[in-house]
């Protein structure tokens, strides 16, 4: 398995997908950075406080939360699977003295580190920089970033297994599958009334980052502790990831190309 992460990691920071997802996450970050000093106009020090802790919790509301959490997972773990078998590799790797429990941990393995490691390094730059101004409320505010980051981290973890799951069901067809449930169950269905939205992990990672719900009909919203949220979402993830290691394990991966 570390030989497949490693191979996998390799595979990943050489190719194009890496610098994408830093792209992504540098113009995130820029984004917020740059509409919390455009807000900031001779004002106090308690209002510039206000305003860097309201632009950087809609900076990772929306921005991390909605954006960089489902795109960084789908460029590193959709097409882990599919790549091999679209380019005839497969066969190779698999006729390899290794298991193919070992091939689906190591190619995910790979991917949720880099996709946790960008997601953490972004949030930190964006805490760091958005209260680059008021020092002691960047210490102050450090653990709230630090709970928003787990939050993040384990969200992103398990939508890298997702769509692991589904690049190892249908090879021929894993990014626009993968994009579909992440775009209706994970997206669509946070901003549904009451229940319906726990179907989304994402309201339930908001929810133990603590953050208010928004979307349709928001007061009826249930409220989730946190230890409750980390359970669901580790447990669920575990769930995926060993059923994403079965279909790989049990599945004979015909070539699309002659």
């Amino acid at each position: 398995m570390s030989v497949v992460f490693r191979m996998q990691l390799r595979r990943l920071i050489r190719g194009r997908k890496l610098r994408l997802g830093a792209v992504s996450c540098a113009l995130v970050v820029f984004a917020v950075v740059a509409a919390r000093y455009a807000s900031e106009r001779d004002v106090g020090a308690d209002r510039s406080i206000e305003l860097a802790s309201e632009a950087i919790a809609e900076g990772f509301s929306w921005g991390f939360f909605k954006l960089l959490a489902f795109l960084l997972p789908f460029l590193f773990t959709s097409a882990a699977i599919s790549e091999e078998v679209e380019n005839r590799t497969f066969s190779y790797l698999a006729a390899r003295p290794i298991g193919r429990f070992a091939i689906a941990l190591g190619k995910f393995g790979a991917g949720a580190v880099l996709a946790v490691g960008l997601i953490v390094s972004s949030g930190l730059v964006l805490h760091i920089v958005g209260y680059a101004t008021e020092p002691s409320a960047m210490f102050e505010a450090f653990p709230e970033t630090l709970r928003t980051l787990g939050a993040l981290s384990l969200l992103t973890v398990f939508y890298c297994a997702i769509c692991m799951l589904w690049g190892a069901l249908t090879p021929d067809a894993s990014g626009v599958i993968a994009g579909m449930y992440l775009g209706i169950l994970e997206f669509c269905c946070s901003f549904l009334p009451g229940y319906f939205r726990c179907v989304s992990m994402n309201y339930v990672a908001r929810q133990i980052a603590g953050y208010e719900p928004k979307g349709l009909l928001p007061e009826t919203a249930p409220e989730i502790a946190p230890v409750i949220g980390v359970s669901v979402i580790l447990g669920l993830t575990l769930f995926v990831v060993f059923f994403a290691c079965l279909a790989v394990r049990g599945s004979e991966y015909r070539f699309a190309k002659a």
